[in-house]
């Protein structure tokens, strides 16, 4: 009763927005393990957000680190957003996400955080079961893909991997390709070509192949430039218990 009392009163009312911003801050520190320049910024009047209905909020920060996924920069805007305040405020639970909420996301991806990322123990242990069919001589072989590289050149990518049989002979490949979104939450290999002995030779095989990501992910613009990618978009956020729909 007084706590509720209390929530209702002008002077704290007026200071909601200002304590749940660090609040929103310190939650999203504890979910990744670094971050610079966290910013973030709440915007809706007193009564919504004490009732943990946020009509607008914004996170920007730079050099992410989540689970071995590194990203240079990051913007985040998101609305009608539900978070369990009163709760967390009265210290009875930790901040957390009560609906999926579709946010916008601007981020830059260095060549230097996708090697990184590509090292990361998620990545790596897809790879480890990750098979490739690949003509060989005249018929088709499974490879493992080992030790990727990845350069990013305006326009393309350059990807250099181990690819392994399962005899164990490795075989390092360069592979050159363009990229490009396709329906919005695919992407396309554009223009794959072998790189041997300073020549490319195109892959027909990989042309226009399809990657398909998340349901919840959606391309609005993707850039390759030299040693970085631009991408803008949406991406879906799920509660911890709310599991993302299949893909």
């Amino acid at each position: 009763m007084f706590f509720t009392w209390f929530l209702t009163w002008p002077a704290f009312a007026q200071i909601a927005g200002s304590l749940l911003n660090p609040l929103v801050a310190a939650w999203i520190r504890s979910e990744v393990q670094s971050v610079d320049n966290l910013q973030v910024q709440i915007t809706g009047s007193d009564s919504q957000i004490l009732n943990g209905q946020i009509p607008q909020a914004q996170v920007a920060g730079d050099n992410l680190s989540y689970q071995g996924f590194q990203i240079s920069q990051l913007q985040i805007r998101g609305q009608d957003i539900r978070l369990n305040v009163s709760e967390a405020v009265q210290g009875r639970s930790p901040l957390r996400l009560l609906a999926p909420v579709p946010v916008q996301v601007s981020l830059r991806l260095t060549e230097d955080d996708l090697n990184r990322t590509l090292q990361a123990p998620l990545i790596q242990s897809q790879l480890a079961q990750a098979q490739v069919q690949l003509p060989f001589g005249d018929q088709s072989v499974p490879f493992l893909i080992s030790q990727p590289n990845v350069t990013l050149e305006e326009g393309r990518v350059r990807i250099q991997a181990n690819l392994t049989t399962p005899e164990g002979t490795a075989v390092p490949i360069t592979v050159l390709t363009g990229l490009q979104a396709q329906n919005q939450n695919q992407l396309l290999l554009v223009n794959p070509v072998w790189v041997s002995e300073g020549q490319e030779i195109p892959v027909p095989g990989l042309a226009d192949f399809p990657i398909q990501l998340d349901p919840g992910v959606r391309i609005d613009r993707l850039e390759l430039q030299a040693g970085q990618i631009l991408y803008e978009g949406m991406l879906t956020i799920y509660p911890e218990a709310v599991a993302a729909p299949p893909g």
